[in-house]
């Protein structure tokens, strides 16, 4: 797991903060990650977060995150268990980090049998960023620079835009 040197947490005033908007823009801008991660069969991606074989579920993220996000800004936080939900029902829990430029973004990705989540746990926010100027229209323009390509106009939502400044 990689952080950034001094931050500023954002997480203590999701009041103040659409956090569904901001799961939105992440959910949005990494469906073509889940996409190919999820050609990997269920059993496998079960047996490696029961038998806590990180390495290997890390392996796997990371090839699908590298063709589409920049180095490491979308990694694996080694951290994936199997919850049970409603009897029978269970699902797959893995934490991810998301760091580019002044944000760092922890969240889980809720694989269940019949739908895919985002939850995000924290936001952390480089000092030299204004938090008055982090909105989820700003987070989808760091998002979307962190992508190799621009994202695919299936996936955009109205927050992510779709002439986001890259760099």
């Amino acid at each position: 797991m990689r952080s950034i040197r001094a931050v500023d947490m954002v997480a203590s005033s999701f009041e103040h903060l659409d956090i569904q908007a901001f799961e939105e823009v992440l959910a949005c801008n990494i469906k073509d990650v889940i996409a190919d991660f999820c050609l990997a069969d269920a059993d496998i991606i079960r047996f490696y977060a029961d038998n806590q074989l990180h390495g290997n579920m890390d392996e796997m993220l990371t090839s699908s995150a590298e063709l589409f996000f920049k180095g490491e800004t979308l990694s694996y936080g080694h951290v994936a268990h199997v919850r049970t939900v409603r009897g029978d029902q269970s699902c797959v829990v893995l934490n991810m980090e998301f760091v580019h430029d002044s944000v760092t973004v922890l969240f889980q990705l809720i694989f269940g049998d019949y739908h895919i989540g985002v939850k995000i746990s924290r936001v952390l926010l480089d000092p030299a960023f204004k938090r008055s100027d982090f909105n989820p229209s700003s987070f989808a323009r760091i998002v979307s620079s962190a992508r190799l390509r621009p994202l695919p106009p299936r996936f955009q939502s109205s927050y992510c835009l779709a002439e986001s400044v890259r760099h």
